[in-house]
């Protein structure tokens, strides 16, 4: 950039098609623990757009925060903002549980 070369120790620029591509394939694992955690088969939903994921749980609490101990325990080197309620804002979308 700018006639300059820079070096990423950790990370990079997230608008790079080569971090995006990187990101999918290393978030796949996750993306597919979790699935199968929220298991598919109890009518829940599981999404993610780059670093952003959500998904429905109408399971237990407690088994939630087992799975989410789990998940933390295992990518213990990411960050997790991690949001329980019956509604929330997530990127432009206000999302609302009415039952």
């Amino acid at each position: 950039y700018d006639g300059k070369i820079y070096r990423f120790l950790k990370g990079g620029p997230s608008n790079s098609g080569l971090i995006e591509t990187l990101s999918n394939i290393y978030l796949n694992r996750m993306d597919n623990f979790l699935i199968d955690q929220s298991s598919t088969k109890q009518n829940e939903f599981y999404g993610r757009y780059q670093n952003q994921i959500f998904f429905t749980w109408n399971q237990s609490l407690n088994e939630l925060e087992q799975i989410l101990k789990s998940m933390k325990s295992e990518y213990h080197h990411l960050s997790f903002d991690i949001h329980i309620g019956k509604n929330l804002n997530y990127l432009d979308l206000y999302l609302e549980n009415r039952h």
